[in-house]
């Protein structure tokens, strides 16, 4: 019997991968959230030479809890909600006096970057300040109830916001929080997600040599299973849905400059996305073409955005 060795091919930007897994094989994450894979995957593009700061959260009990040790290897900084960016600001500060290498990177939900901590964050950028932030997009207040956010969507049902016979969801749309942070002419924004990970390394390997010029802003469509209602095995569905619809299309702004880094031909309805979720099962026909009107109203400003910009490709 004739033995033929197979080659193994690297994984498409594994080339960006900077250190081993920093996490253990079992952390306290919901199984299959997909911020888990967010967490292990900034560690490894971002390196053994980062510090996590992060606020109460879904990520605080593994990032910044009493057992981070037998969690995870990576430097932590546990602060106030109000404080990540001005935490963040004085090691970075302290890093750069001292001539220490790293990278100092904010990891945050939606409630904290749109809602409690955005004066410290939108200072930061004003600054200009050498860091980097990552948001964890759940649309909400995940880890203390369900609450709306000022990133949760228009028709979602969260515990503020609940459906039934008064309410159908929430009224309003969400902050383009992405979109506002690109506003502050700062160095390096993008958007990023866990069904499409080649994008994701390749902004975050991006974000790290950005950040030495100066603030840097990601922000990641995070679905959150038990707030969303959906299966524990669709969360890279949901991601993938989410693309193929433009209701979170992956972008880039480098000094400026807007550029879409994975155009899609054929957009899907809204209801590929929608259907998947339980927090809009209850939406109307009116409901779901408000929402699809609102995603196709943003996405054209972005492409307006991108066609008016010499960035190449």
């Amino acid at each position: 019997m004739t033995m033929v060795a197979i080659e193994k091919k690297p994984q498409k930007g594994s080339e960006h991968f900077q250190c081993e897994d920093q996490f253990s094989g079992g952390v306290a994450f919901c199984a299959g959230c997909a911020l888990e894979l967010n967490a292990r995957f900034v560690a490894r593009i971002m390196g053994e030479k980062t510090i996590l700061v992060g606020t109460p959260s879904c990520s605080a009990p593994v990032l910044n809890g009493q057992n981070t040790a037998a969690w995870h290897k990576m430097g932590h900084y546990a602060c106030t909600m109000t404080g990540v960016a001005s935490s963040a600001t004085g090691i970075t500060r302290y890093y750069q006096r001292a001539g220490i290498e790293g990278n100092v990177v904010c990891f945050t939900g939606d409630g904290c970057a749109s809602d409690i901590g955005f004066q410290t964050m939108s200072g930061a950028a004003e600054r200009n300040e050498k860091m980097i932030y990552i948001c964890y997009d759940n649309e909400g207040y995940m880890n203390t109830g369900i609450q709306r956010s000022s990133a949760t969507p228009f028709g979602a049902s969260t515990s503020t916001t609940p459906s039934g016979a008064v309410s159908q969801g929430k009224t309003t749309g969400s902050k383009n929080l992405p979109m506002i942070m690109s506003m502050h002419d700062v160095a390096y924004v993008a958007t990023a997600t866990l069904s499409h990970l080649d994008d994701y390394a390749e902004k975050l390997a991006k974000a790290k040599e950005k950040a030495k010029e100066g603030f840097v802003y990601l922000h990641v469509f995070c679905p959150c299973l038990v707030g969303w209602k959906f299966n524990m095995d669709l969360s890279i569905q949901v991601c993938r849905a989410a693309v193929r619809t433009n209701y979170f299309p992956l972008w880039e702004s480098e000094n400026g400059q807007y550029r879409i880094t994975q155009k899609v031909a054929k957009p899907k309805p809204i209801e590929e996305l929608t259907g998947l979720l339980g927090k809009f099962k209850h939406l109307s026909e009116d409901n779901v073409k408000s929402l699809q009107a609102k995603v196709d109203k943003r996405f054209k400003t972005l492409d307006v955005l991108c066609k008016g910009s010499s960035y190449p490709g």
